[in-house]
């Protein structure tokens, strides 16, 4: 390697480290339940809901810590009721009756500048406007429950679109996988994508889904969705745990410094990737959609 390689390898290398350090950190920390609580029978914990609600606070502590301060990592419900919109809009009131999400496991959403329904402690229920991002999170990614997790969160995502506003991010995220083939992992991964997703609009389909420490599907918006699709590609993690975590703070902020959000606020530079690492990901596909 030249020197002039070296130096570019060198760039944004403390950023990546440390959202190594930070991924290391979270896949150890995830196992502190089992390890004290751990099932007499089986492997994970003896209380599999309150394992499950463990892993999504870590993630939720992890956004918390790293975005910006007016926006809050909340569980709960997205709840689009048919009322007026801005001053005289009422197409909700016309077009909707009240309709609400599932239960979503982390809802990234601006607290600043949007009101909420209900909040009590992590719990909230908010109105789509102010939501910035919805994540499901899984111990475990099951083949059976890739699909039924993506249709859960492009319900939310069709909740929150409205005309020329970009709509929140969304991501599947699991701290393991139960196929041994990362190759075959994607392929399930991308698969489920289509089936939910094929003739749908490009902006509600899933942005990303993820396994730390191995892989990271995603959505690319390079070409918005042109006439061959929304294509996914897939980023091997196996040596890089940083991406999956990073990718989640770069695509949200992403979301919330968009123009058609935020235009007066200039988005930051807070995540490093190494050169190449998108442009060496594997090609997965492209779901044919019905329009951005």
């Amino acid at each position: 390697m030249t020197d002039s390689s070296l130096h570019n390898a060198a760039k944004g290398l403390r950023v990546r480290d440390f959202f190594a350090i930070e991924a290391d950190t979270l896949l150890q920390r995830y196992k502190v339940i089992e390890t004290l609580l751990p099932h007499h029978k089986t492997s994970g914990a003896a209380h599999r809901g309150e394992e499950g609600r463990y892993i999504e606070a870590l993630v939720r502590t992890f956004l918390n810590k790293h975005l910006p301060a007016n926006l809050r990592a909340v569980s709960g419900f997205i709840l689009c009721p048919a009322t007026k919109t801005g001053v005289q809009d009422t197409a909700r009131v016309t077009e909707y009756p009240d309709r609400h999400s599932s239960q979503l496991d982390i809802i990234v959403y601006d607290m600043d500048d949007y009101p909420v329904f209900e909040q009590f402690e992590e719990f909230c229920i908010v109105p789509p406007e102010g939501v910035i991002g919805v994540i499901s999170v899984k111990k475990t990614l099951y083949d059976q429950a890739i699909a039924d997790e993506i249709a859960a969160l492009k319900g939310a995502a069709d909740l929150c679109r409205a005309s020329g506003r970009r709509g929140p991010f969304t991501a599947l995220m699991a701290f393991a996988a139960k196929e041994a083939s990362d190759t075959k992992l994607n392929e399930r991964i991308f698969t489920a994508i289509r089936d939910v997703h094929a003739g749908a609009a490009f902006d509600p389909m899933v942005n990303e889904v993820s396994v730390l420490s191995r892989t990271c599907v995603f959505k690319t918006r390079i070409d918005n969705g042109g006439d061959a699709g929304a294509r996914y590609i897939a980023v091997d993690c196996r040596t890089e745990t940083h991406i999956p975590l990073q990718r989640l703070l770069q695509s949200l902020m992403s979301v919330y410094y968009d123009p058609t959000r935020m235009d007066e606020k200039r988005r930051p530079g807070f995540a490093s990737f190494r050169q190449r690492t998108f442009a060496d990901a594997s090609e997965l596909g492209y779901v044919p959609h019905s329009g951005m």
